[in-house]
């Protein structure tokens, strides 16, 4: 063979490599560009956070969006999702970037009142309550507020009254005669504070409220706490041979204390409380509070009142939240 066509052939296959490789690059590079063409389409360009507090739905969280700008109420199961509008990953949701609508990381079904949901499904629990599934198990958040709210001189008799055609109470400021209260500047002002509100959750971390006047104004502001009855992801087996119930049940280990992404600082063993297997339902007899404090990924530090279990009890008055009917597929393995 002669030298000119040896030479033509080394030529043709370094020609052939360098054409593999920056083939292989461009590829790369517009994968690059679609990638931040997608982003930059679905993020603003300036980032306008409304002014006021951003208030989502009763089970909806609300979390930073994608783009760095605000913090937003999360997509649900198969609504719309985007960059600027992430799914709601406390349910095990995930966005489809195929189709932008929010779909359901695997993990398991619910069965409530006979009906299958699916990981991740929201639905209504009567006209009261809000309830998702979150693998396995169903978490609820009341609807209705039914504390009766403080005095004021617009309504200084406030009550509670049910309104034909209406599902929650209302609160009803035609009863009794006005009058001014007393100044807090001139007398002392005596402490008056509410119960604690039910936790919003039957497991997994939710809200419990109430209503004081101990602060320096002397008014009475709705104070929250975060609480957890039991955790979702890991029911232990109610109690033994014998007996149906198992009220208190302390963490195994020392735990950090989750909210959100972010985590206690000091590590916690909280007590719980159990489940049943006759229908009854287990929830805290006596509890204090106390102030948590966390940190984030990104270092921020917070602090949170924080509920601690010290007592629990088990009854038949379980309302929506019926132990038998939502964790027994948890605990009887076929």
């Amino acid at each position: 063979m002669s030298n000119s066509k040896i030479q033509y052939k080394n030529q043709q296959g370094n020609w052939l490599r360098k054409y593999k490789v920056y083939g292989k690059l461009y590829i790369k590079y517009k994968a690059l560009l679609l990638f931040i063409s997608f982003v930059t389409a679905r993020c603003p360009a300036v980032c306008e956070c409304p002014a006021e507090p951003l208030v989502c739905p009763p089970g909806v969280s609300s979390l930073p969006d994608r783009c760095g700008c605000c913090k937003v109420c999360a997509a649900q199961l198969n609504q719309d999702c985007s960059p600027a509008r992430p799914c709601d990953h406390h349910k095990g949701l995930e966005c489809n970037y195929g189709n932008d609508v929010t779909v359901a990381w695997e993990g398991r079904t619910c069965e409530y009142n006979g009906r299958i949901y699916q990981n991740g499904e929201s639905f209504r629990a009567g006209c009261k309550h809000q309830c998702t599934c979150i693998d396995g198990a169903v978490g609820c958040a009341p609807l209705c507020n039914n504390k009766l709210p403080p005095a004021s001189p617009s309504c200084p008799y406030p009550q509670l009254v049910r309104t034909p055609g209406q599902c929650c109470f209302s609160v009803d400021c035609n009863t009794g005669t006005w009058r001014l209260p007393p100044n807090p500047l001139e007398e002392k002002c005596p402490v008056q504070t509410t119960d604690w509100s039910p936790c919003s959750r039957s497991c997994g971390m939710g809200v419990s409220s109430r209503l004081t006047n101990k602060n320096p104004q002397c008014k009475m502001k709705r104070q929250t706490r975060i609480c957890t009855i039991r955790p979702c992801h890991s029911l232990t087996v109610p109690a033994k041979k014998g007996k149906s119930c198992s009220p208190t049940q302390k963490a195994p280990e020392p735990i950090h204390l989750s909210y959100g992404e972010c985590v206690s600082v000091r590590l916690y063993r909280p007590n719980y409380c159990g489940v049943c297997t006759d229908g009854w339902c287990c929830s805290p007899r006596r509890t204090r509070t106390v102030p948590v404090s966390f940190v984030c990924p990104d270092g921020e530090r917070f602090q949170r009142l924080s509920m601690v279990i010290q007592s629990c009890k088990c009854s038949d008055d379980c309302g929506h939240l019926n132990e038998r009917t939502r964790h027994k597929s948890l605990y009887y393995k076929t």
